[in-house]
């Protein structure tokens, strides 16, 4: 893979487009968060501010690569990086303080395959990215002060991916965890001081067409939606980063990614097909049981397809993966201290993006 550097004359153009100003705009003040939302099918991102947890547009989208699945934002800066599985390629940006996305020119991959995941660490030194079609690989990337990308390593993710594979880290940077949707099968890797991958134990089973993992805050359990078999596979991260199998919990419908509160709680998860949102317990165990209040039906035309928590855990947003009414629309929903939910009454914010898929919706940091 090569990391290619776009010509000025290039930065600058999209930056203007993309920001209305110059590239040289600030990071967000404190108390200023933005939520980044790709376009999978119309090559674009929403960039929705959020104001004392209620969300509007900052302007047009952000023109980017096609068949985005993957949004990583960098912990502690405001780097955001796009990964494309159409284009086969990952553009990074600054996020200035008015929420516009300026082109980082030395942080562009174009390896000619998918890029489909891509995964910051906590500490915002590393970058993780699933490349390829069949069979993947994970390749990582130093981030550098000012947001340029220099190649560390790579591993392969064993047996047959489908270019579908979307990791997840653990919160304390030390483990990635990488999906087969092909496969049906989960790899576990530690991370090292110097961002090289190793298997960190043996790779365990899920159930058919596995994607979007996600780590409880507290880093004990990881969780996977299996989409081929309408459940969801726990995992309890061992000393060390192998998994042991919790169990495989049903869902409603078909399942699509999932938000976790920031006490380890409450799980939601978004099901296509079927009501819409529903809501679990998480028990000291791992295991999951339906939580009461918390089923939310679709308004008629939407299809949710993610989820994701305020940082504060005060509210859920619903975004659609696909909508009757042409672009994906988000909807706000209050979370009480039972893990119940109840409408916001904010009105529902037009992303202007058209199907939204895989691991976007994400907030910069403050």
């Amino acid at each position: 893979m090569r990391v290619r550097t776009l010509t000025a004359a290039t930065v600058l153009a999209i930056g203007l487009a993309a920001t209305g100003g110059g590239p040289t705009a600030a990071a967000p003040p404190p108390g200023v968060r933005y939520m980044l939302i790709g376009g999978t099918g119309s090559a674009n991102i929403a960039v929705l501010r959020e104001t004392n947890g209620h969300l509007s547009n900052t302007g047009p989208t952000v023109p980017t690569g096609v068949g985005t699945l993957s949004i990583a934002v960098a912990a502690a800066e405001h780097f955001a990086y796009v990964a494309h599985t159409v284009s086969g390629t990952l553009q990074g940006f600054r996020v200035t303080d008015s929420g516009g996305l300026i082109p980082l020119p030395d942080a562009y991959l174009a390896p000619g395959e998918p890029v489909v995941g891509a995964i910051a660490s906590p500490d915002g030194r590393w970058l993780f990215v699933t490349v390829g079609g069949l069979t993947s690989s994970v390749e990582t990337y130093a981030i550098g002060p000012t947001g340029g990308l220099s190649r560390v390593a790579a591993v392969p993710i064993p047996g047959a991916t489908s270019g579908l594979s979307i990791p997840v880290v653990s919160p304390d940077g030390r483990y990635l965890f990488a999906p087969s949707f092909i496969g049906g099968t989960m790899d576990s890797f530690a991370i090292g001081a110097d961002g090289h991958l190793t298997p960190a134990g043996p790779q365990v089973r899920t159930g058919d067409r596995p994607a979007l993992p996600i780590v409880t805050p507290d880093g004990r359990y990881v969780y996977i939606t299996n989409e081929g078999t309408n459940d969801i596979s726990g995992f309890r991260i061992e000393p060390g980063g192998a998994l042991t199998a919790i169990g495989r919990f049903p869902t409603k419908a078909v399942p699509h990614g999932m938000a976790i509160t920031p006490d380890g709680r409450h799980m939601y998860l978004p099901q296509t097909g079927g009501p819409g949102v529903n809501g679990f317990d998480i028990h000291d165990d791992g295991s999951l049981t339906p939580l009461p209040g918390a089923e939310i039906i679709s308004a008629p035309g939407h299809f949710p397809g993610r989820v994701v928590l305020s940082p504060d855990g005060a509210r859920l947003y619903v975004i659609d993966t696909l909508t009757l009414e042409g672009t994906a629309r988000v909807f706000t929903y209050l979370v009480q201290p039972d893990g119940a939910l109840a409408p916001s009454g904010d009105p529902a914010v037009d992303t202007g993006v058209f199907f939204s898929d895989g691991a976007t919706g994400v907030f910069t940091p403050e």
